[in-house]
């Protein structure tokens, strides 16, 4: 058999018996830990106090001042800690331009101290807006607020870009810094824009800022189609019809024929000059609308009718079209609509509704496609010569009782006439 001796355990450092340095050295420890923690617990409310984190707290009344004499002193006491503090600086530059502020207080010095230390802060960039609006020196207003409105989201610059906008037609050195910030990089203008109607302010009295904006290529740069088609909306609003249609022209680029997408070939565009569905194609509608294919024709117009009360019209489109004589055409089928007076293409003024033209009755045509036209007239006080090419329930009463069956469209257009010669 084999012996084994037994080794001694190691003693562990727990187990050596306290002497007086021990002791001391562990309460030293103890207390450093203790202060230092502390000390940082009054940093984070020091710190959490000079970026208002928590204002509420008593605690930061003592931290940051009760009066404005001991506010601005212990921002003076933070300086004179560390020169480099910008959030002293700012809040210094911002109590220089309160009436309470103590005297002493020199606002340009410190307003120039805090562009140098933080030059993008809200509240720096504020006070530069304030100071040259005042004094209206527009191109040195522009700068600040453009950049509040556009990297801050700041409503209230936004908001005063948008009546500066509204204004300028009365004030040239303010309409000439306007277009140079527009023609530098427009993308600012995006916000303001979409703020006029708000502030029921006229998107008209955008337009100059508006041209300079189409003139500018690039996708951050130029007259995105979002905005765009807002804007469309807001001239028609206003009666601004050709200012709103030589937007939609140069949205698409191209020669748009008097009836935009007549064809049905393309999915349709809402808020311009395209095909809108008045009722959005609601489970609940009496009249349900696609573009479907058909071999011979290609992509048509179909109508599909549920038997329940639909809200007219059916199908419109809003156009521009210039006082003269007209012929409006188009082409239809269909093998098993169950109307009493069919259905009917409608032109009228946009604004008050009077009615220019409408077709024959439509009725079931059977398997053949059958063309229809009419002619049509606009006068010259169709309000910004906006008008609108309907499709509804020839009588009106049919909308109410609904219809049943389906009718396809196809090859819509307007052909404006030769204007007839005097004495003719």
């Amino acid at each position: 058999m084999t012996a084994h001796l037994a080794t001694p355990a190691s003693t562990p450092d727990s187990a050596l018996p306290l002497t007086p340095a021990r002791t001391l050295a562990a309460v030293a420890l103890l207390v450093g830990a203790l202060w230092l923690g502390w000390k940082a617990w009054d940093v984070n409310i020091t710190m959490s106090c000079w970026k208002d984190e928590w204002p509420h707290l008593p605690v930061c009344d003592d931290i940051m001042g009760r009066t404005p004499a001991e506010q601005v002193q212990r921002l003076q006491e933070r300086l004179a800690l560390n020169p480099g503090d910008s959030q002293a600086l700012v809040a210094l530059a911002a109590w220089a331009r309160q009436p309470e502020a103590p005297p002493g207080l020199d606002g340009q010095a410190l307003l120039a101290a805090a562009v140098r230390a933080a030059p993008q802060d809200a509240r720096v960039l504020r006070i530069q807006a304030n100071d040259a609006v005042s004094a209206q020196q527009w191109p040195q207003a522009l700068d600040p607020l453009i950049r509040l409105s556009r990297y801050h989201a700041d409503a209230n610059a936004t908001r005063l870009l948008a009546v500066l906008i509204a204004q300028a037609g009365n004030s040239e050195p303010l309409m000439a810094a306007l277009m140079t910030a527009a023609k530098t990089d427009g993308a600012w203008l995006d916000r303001p824009l979409r703020a006029m109607p708000q502030e029921k302010l006229a998107v008209g009295s955008a337009m100059p800022l508006v041209l300079a904006l189409m003139a500018q290529r690039g996708e951050q740069r130029g007259l995105t189609p979002a905005l765009g088609q807002f804007l469309i909306a807001q001239l028609k609003r206003e009666d601004r019809w050709m200012e709103a249609h030589a937007l939609w022209r140069h949205l698409w680029n191209r020669p748009l024929p008097l009836v935009f997408n007549g064809g049905f070939e393309q999915a349709f565009v809402r808020g311009g000059f395209d095909w809108e569905v008045a009722d959005a194609n609601d489970h609940r509608s009496g009249a349900r609308v696609a573009t479907v294919g058909r071999k011979e024709r290609g992509q048509v117009l179909e109508v599909s009718f549920t038997g329940k009360a639909m809200k007219p019209p059916v199908l419109r489109q809003d156009l521009l079209l210039l006082p003269g004589r007209y012929v409006l055409s188009g082409r239809m089928q269909s093998t098993d609509l169950r109307s009493e007076q069919g259905l009917a293409w409608v032109l009228s003024c946009a604004k008050d509704g009077r009615e220019l033209a409408r077709s024959p009755a439509l009725k079931t045509t059977g398997r053949e496609w059958t063309t229809w036209q009419v002619s049509a007239t606009m006068p010259f006080d169709c309000a910004g010569f906006g008008a609108r090419l309907t499709l509804q329930t020839f009588a009106p009463y049919e909308a109410k009782t609904g219809l049943r069956g389906e009718a396809l469209f196809d090859d819509l257009q307007l052909v404006q006439q030769p204007n007839e010669a005097p004495g003719t």
